[in-house]
Formats: structure tokens, C-alpha cells, sequence
């Protein structure tokens, strides 16, 4: 049996990874990340939780991280806060469904009130928003390193405070499982492209818009916002003709020599990923958004 047939799911909740650990009960979750300022939204429901485990979690436990992916090749797919907790009774069964964030609460509750001496550099001031958080930590991050010419008193909320570091950069920012990540528009984390096709678990064929690419996968807890997937761009195009062809008034297929949204290598960056799963159900899947290189998003702005 193929390992992508071995589909496996925990659940902590609690602080700093410690606290109750579900994984045999019936787990759904909807998670979106993206490359925007805006905390990446998780929708985590938990089956017939035992009620002393949601007394806790009502009460003192409000972290949350979620591991899935396939047996001996699990990994943390969404890390952040609980923001509100519902439970209500379904059917047969009693549902704990959790309304998380990552980094909501850090980004809430963070202000940075400080003065800068002649001579600060970027990464101090980085630095400095960074000590306010109370679990986010510094990710990856590429910065225009500078030095103050002159002191200056900033009172300002941290993320006011890092989308001028990033507008600096021309870089957006974002919280990925709990880390601070600072990417230039036009470039990518320094890890390998995922290779995508069918016989990594691809579903249906990519789908090219305006706005780049989108492809659908089984779910793959490797694919990262920032990060680099690679897809066979004559499949797109293939995809392209046949939709052109499709609709109303198109006599014959055009022929598509070239596509601007295109990457000669086939190597796209990752702007926003949608994993989706039930440890009980059919669902269990990636949806891929992603732009050829050439093509940069927009500095300090969610994409869409």
C-alpha cells in the first residue's frame, strides 16, 4: 500500500507543544496560509473530545499545533492560538471545534515602545519587535540592513513597525507556524521545488488565471508559503487550450506557443497553500496558489 494511504493526524493542545495530544479520534481541519501580514485562519473540529480535556482547554490551554501528512512522514502543517472554542453536539457525536490563528494573539497584543540610539541597525529594530511577542519567534528573513543617522522614540504597534521594515525590503512578512518570515517579492525560501505530477499525488490538471497558478494535490504537509513547487508546464498548457476551446463562440483550439505566467523551468513560488483533511473521510488535500518568479506579489499585502 502506497505511504500517501497512511494518513496520519495530531493534534496538540496546550503550551509550547505540551498538553493534551489527540490523534485517534475523528479530526477535521481547513487551514490557509498565505504570504499576507494577516494571522493564517485554521478550522480545527475534534470528535467526542473527553470532557475533562475540554474543561482544559476552555480554561488554561490556548495553543495549538496540528502535525499530518502520511505515517513516518508527518510534519507540523499549522502552529498558532485558539481565538474561539465552540462546542456543540452533531448527529452522535460532540464536536470541539477551534477557531485558531497563527500569531493572532501576538500580532493583537504586540507594541513596540522604544528609543533608538544613532547607530541602530534594521536587525535591532527587528529585534526589538520581536521581543514583544510572546511565542513568535524570528524565521527566516532577509532585510535592508541600515544604521540610524540619528535617535528616534517609536511607539507604534509591531506589525505597523514590520511592515515598514518590509516596505524597506520590498519584502512581504508573515507569521508561518509561528516563526516571523521576511521574504523579498521576487524570491523564495532556500529549499528544494516539490516536484508535482501525478504520480506525487497530483488531482486534475493545474489551473492558470489571472492571478498565476493553481493545482490540487493529495495533501503534502512539505508544501510552504515562500516555498518552490515544480510543475509540467505543457500539462498547463494543454489545460489552457482545452478551456479556451470550451467556451462560447471558440471555433477551433488556439494554439498556445507561450503564456506569460509561465516559469521556463517549470519552477513556481508558493504564495498561498489551502490543506484540508478528514482523518475519517474522504478529504484529505492541498490546494496550491503559486506565480513564476518573474511574476512578484505585492509587498506587505495578503494575496487574494
Amino acid at each position: 500500500m502506497s505511504a500517501q494511504f497512511l494518513r496520519e493526524c495530531t493534534v496538540v493542545i496546550g503550551a509550547a507543544g505540551r498538553g493534551i495530544a489527540v490523534k485517534d479520534l475523528r479530526i477535521q481541519f481547513d487551514i490557509t496560509k498565505t504570504s499576507g501580514r494577516s494571522p493564517n485562519p485554521a478550522i480545527v473540529k475534534i470528535f467526542n473530545l473527553a470532557p475533562d480535556n475540554e474543561k482544559k482547554i476552555k480554561g488554561e490551554f490556548d495553543e495549538v499545533i496540528v502535525n499530518a501528512g502520511y505515517h513516518g512522514a508527518t510534519r507540523v502543517i499549522f502552529r498558532g492560538n485558539i481565538k474561539k472554542l465552540s462546542l456543540y453536539p452533531e448527529n452522535n457525536d460532540h464536536i470541539a471545534d477551534l477557531e485558531c490563528g497563527d500569531g493572532d494573539k501576538d500580532l493583537r497584543e504586540s507594541v513596540v515602545n522604544v528609543t533608538l540610539a544613532a547607530g541602530t541597525s534594521t536587525t535591532n529594530l527587528l529585534d526589538q519587535v520581536i521581543g514583544t511577542f510572546s511565542t513568535t519567534k524570528k524565521g527566516y528573513v532577509v532585510i535592508k540592513e541600515r544604521k540610524r543617522i540619528r535617535g528616534k522614540v517609536i511607539s507604534a504597534m509591531g506589525r505597523d513597525v514590520l511592515d515598514d521594515i518590509a516596505a524597506d525590503a520590498d519584502a512581504n512578512w508573515s507569521i508561518q507556524d509561528g516563526n516571523l518570515v521576511m521574504v523579498p517579492v521576487n524570491s523564495t525560501l532556500p529549499t528544494e521545488a516539490i516536484l508535482i505530477n501525478a504520480d506525487t499525488g497530483m488531482l486534475g490538471s493545474p489551473v492558470i488565471d489571472d492571478k498565476g497558478i493553481a493545482v490540487e494535490c493529495l495533501l503534502n504537509p512539505q508544501i510552504q508559503v515562500h516555498g518552490k513547487v515544480k510543475l509540467d508546464n505543457n500539462a498547463i498548457r494543454i489545460k489552457a487550450r482545452k478551456t479556451a476551446a470550451a467556451k462560447p463562440g471558440a471555433k477551433k483550439p488556439p494554439k498556445v506557443k507561450r503564456i506569460e505566467r509561465l516559469d521556463p523551468d517549470g519552477i513556481y513560488a508558493v504564495y498561498k497553500v489551502q490543506h484540508k483533511g478528514d482523518t475519517h473521510g474522504d478529504e484529505w488535500r492541498s490546494k496550491i496558489f503559486c506565480k513564476a518568479l518573474a511574476k512578484t506579489i505585492p509587498a506587505g499585502k495578503a494575496a487574494a
